[in-house]
């Protein structure tokens, strides 16, 4: 059974690598503008590499909850990915990010139930720590956020209101899972696995950085009163992909530990 070692990992250090290759080959060309079905099918490589990483994982570590959920959210992120970047169908494309962020609060609130705190005893009130209705009371709050926009369209014409809506429940659940993984990251103190947690964190830094740049991106298109940003946040969009791949890695590799405390 492999140990989770950024000095001595192979697994981890091809990743890497590979990972490595693919964004500057795809930066380049997207700061050059040629070749867009290349770029694009690059990126998507990026994807389904992380996602393999994290199948192989399946195999070379115990099969758990915290595996299972972080093999689930790469598989829905590269079917996002090709909505994304090969069809039109945007919506759709958020949806499935939806699903992706889901998969990750549910391995955060697995590794919040069952965390040790300082002193190595895992208190009752995590014992009885229900994830299963902590994922319906945030989905919940989610869908009252994300139902402001269609309610409105009955009042006001608003343009892309599903769109906006998918969107909205997205970031909430993104901004929650990031309180979240940075919260833990700090929780723990006498794990001797600590590594995996701290790629993780920021790992899904990353992922929102790629998140904030794409909205700078592409909001001005949006929202009338923003468009005089667009001259500004244009340099920003060969950041947007490099950024998230970037997180996917961490994110990947944030399943190859070998304490289960968190499974």
């Amino acid at each position: 059974m492999a140990h989770f070692d950024e000095d001595d990992n192979r697994l981890a250090k091809i990743l890497f690598l590979l990972s490595a290759i693919l964004l500057i080959s795809f930066t380049i060309l997207d700061i050059l503008n040629k070749f867009t079905i290349i770029s694009n099918s690059l990126k998507l490589s990026g994807t389904v590499l992380c996602f393999l990483y994290t199948v192989l994982l399946l195999f070379l570590y115990s099969v758990d909850m915290d595996r299972t959920s972080l093999m689930l959210s790469m598989l829905f992120a590269v079917a996002a990915d090709v909505f994304l970047l090969f069809t039109r169908q945007y919506l759709v494309g958020v949806i499935l990010f939806c699903f992706v962020q889901e998969f990750h609060s549910i391995r955060l609130l697995n590794i919040h139930r069952s965390i040790v705190r300082m002193n190595g005893r895992i208190s009752s009130s995590y014992r009885s720590y229900k994830v299963w209705k902590a994922i319906l009371l945030q989905n919940l709050i989610q869908l009252l956020l994300a139902a402001v926009l269609p309610v409105a369209t009955f009042f006001v014409e608003i343009g892309n209101a599903w769109l906006g809506a998918a969107a909205i429940f997205y970031i909430s659940g993104f901004l929650a899972n990031i309180i979240r993984v940075f919260a833990i990251s700090r929780d723990v103190r006498l794990l001797d696995d600590m590594k995996p947690l701290r790629c993780y964190a920021f790992g899904m830094l990353s992922y929102f950085l790629c998140d904030l740049f794409l909205a700078l991106v592409r909001l001005p298109a949006y929202i009338p009163f923003l468009h005089v940003l667009s001259d500004y946040t244009k340099y920003m969009k060969p950041l947007i992909w490099p950024f998230y791949l970037i997180g996917l890695a961490l994110i990947a590799i944030s399943g190859a530990r070998h304490q289960n405390f968190y499974s």
